[in-house]
């Protein structure tokens, strides 16, 4: 149920359960023009796809992939907190 309080954070909570992902799919970054990357690991293939509740989705949660980038694996909330929220990540057959 919504809430004043949740209303009011609409931060997604931790991950909550985590699927393997089957072969062929990865993560595509876009910036918009003028933004210096040159910091941003290139994200590359999805290795699960992770269940992280959000009370403000329908249903209470969303499913994102968890992909490489940079020798470790990211969602795209913790890739974006890291290197910008005006990136767009894309999920793409590889």
């Amino acid at each position: 149920m919504l809430t004043p309080d949740t209303a009011a954070d609409p931060e997604p909570g931790p991950i909550t359960g985590v699927v393997a992902a089957s072969p062929g799919w990865r993560v595509n970054a876009y910036a918009p023009r003028g933004t210096d990357i040159s910091a941003v690991p290139t994200p590359s293939h999805v290795v699960a796809w992770a269940l992280i509740p959000n009370l403000l989705e329908p249903g209470g949660s969303t499913v994102q992939p968890v992909f490489v980038a940079g020798a470790r694996t990211w969602t795209p909330d913790q890739f974006r907190a890291a290197y910008g929220e005006s990136l767009e990540l894309k999920v793409a057959p590889a």
